[in-house]
Parts: structure tokens; C-alpha cells; sequence
């Protein structure tokens, strides 16, 4: 809508004809793919499913010095292939000349249809991953809103104060050894203060609040109202 599509690609122009032809092409046979593929140039990059959210956030950081990215990062993600390697980003990052990657690894226990890998795993194990990794772990786990709501924010205070510290004694000190960054474990149930049972089937905390919990259509009814309820829960 704001033009820089029909810059690259002036056949998309900006009117009716132009938004129709690029919604028929998207995620479309013949068309171009739903997230990037380095096979079709110009597709739009809309979400980190496939593994390549933190090193992203990684290419943010660096030669920008004044930069903390926050990359949120599902379970599920964490154990595809460029995200597994992602985690080693940190030995490219300079404290003194690049910004600060806080990763929060969101580990509510499912993708599509089975448990995640990491959720299989002990905490002191993930612990242990991640350490090795060559990051400091944080946990904030639990399933009251109010507590955690509470938790995450004391929890990012002192991760935030963490980088800073870093940062300041690399650059007041011309110290450029490879630090420890803090790295954020949020657990909490998959589905999280969405619709808890529909059609009589557990839905927080499984699988079935992966991308569709509630189908609103004629053949049901009932899930309008839960959607309904649902949005309103936020008291936004």
C-alpha cells in the first residue's frame, strides 16, 4: 500500500488491479511463496517459522551499536536447521561495535501436531543447551497472566541491565572478548488464555491451539460465541 512493492515490481501497481494480482499470486501455484525462498526473489518475508528469525535479528545488531533486538522464537522453530545454527551467532557479535541480540525462546510445548524437542528435554538440560551455546538462560515460567506479567517485565529489566554492563565495560575498556548474553526462556502453555476446551476437547495446552483453535463458520455456532468471548477477555 505504500509503494515500495510496485517500485520493484511495477506489473503490481497500485490500484484494484494491482492488489488483486498480487493476493492471487501469493502462497498460489505459479505464483511466489508464502515466506522467503532465495529460488523467488520478491517474495514477503511474514513470519519466523522456518528458522530464520534470529539470525536476522543478528544482521540488526551488528555495526549498529546502540541496537538491542528482541527476537521472540517459537519451540517449534528452535529446532529447525537455521535457527539450531543461529544460536551461535554470538561469537560474531562485538560489543564494543554492534548492538545486543536478547532472545526469548517462547517454549510452550507443541507445533503443528507433537511435542516440540526442547519441550522433551529437562530444564537443566535446556539450561545446559543453551549454556553451551554460550548464553546466560533467564526462566520465567508459569501460567497466571498477572504473575507472569510481573515476572517477564522484572526478568527483561534485569537482561537489559545485563547488556548494558556488558557494553560498558567492552567499550570503556576497548574489551572485545566474546561475553555470555542473556537469552529468555518463556514458558508457558501453548494456546495461553485462548479458548481452554471446544467441542469438548482439551485446547490450552496442546496441540489444537496451533494456528486455528475455533473454526467460525455456519457448522459452528457456538465457536463465535467463544470467539467472541475470547477477544473480549483482553479488555482492550
Amino acid at each position: 500500500m505504500e509503494g515500495t512493492y510496485s517500485e520493484v515490481y511495477p506489473n503490481v501497481s497500485q490500484d484494484e488491479a494491482g492488489i488483486k494480482k498480487l493476493f492471487m499470486q501469493f502462497s498460489f501455484p505459479g505464483g511466489i511463496p508464502s515466506h522467503v525462498a532465495p529460488s523467488t526473489p520478491g517474495s514477503i518475508h511474514e513470519g519466523g517459522e522456518l528458522g530464520y528469525s534470529l539470525s536476522h535479528a543478528f544482521g540488526a545488531a551488528l555495526d549498529n551499536p546502540d541496537l538491542i533486538v528482541a527476537c521472540v522464537i517459537g519451540d517449534g522453530e528452535a529446532e529447525t536447521g537455521p535457527l539450531a545454527t543461529a544460536w551461535q551467532s554470538n561469537k560474531f557479535l562485538n560489543p564494543i561495535t554492534d548492538g545486543a541480540v536478547l532472545p526469548i525462546l517462547h517454549l510452550n510445548g507443541y507445533k503443528i501436531s507433537n511435542p516440540t524437542v526442547l519441550a522433551r528435554i529437562e530444564h537443566e538440560e535446556l539450561e545446559q543447551f543453551l549454556r553451551g551455546c554460550g548464553w546466560t538462560p533467564y526462566f520465567v515460567e508459569g501460567d497466571d497472566p498477572d504473575e507472569m506479567h510481573q515476572l517477564m517485565a522484572a526478568i527483561l529489566e534485569k537482561a537489559i541491565e545485563e547488556i548494558r554492563k556488558i557494553q560498558s565495560n567492552a567499550r570503556n575498556n576497548n574489551d572485545n572478548t566474546r561475553p555470555r548474553w542473556p537469552v529468555i526462556v518463556l514458558k508457558s502453555p501453548k494456546g495461553w488464555t485462548g479458548p481452554k476446551v471446544v467441542d469438548g476437547l482439551q485446547v490450552e495446552g496442546t496441540f489444537r491451539s496451533h494456528q486455528v483453535p475455533l473454526l467460525v463458520d455456519s457448522a459452528h455456532p457456538d465457536h463465535l460465541k467463544q470467539l467472541e468471548s475470547w477477544m473480549k477477555s483482553y479488555k482492550l
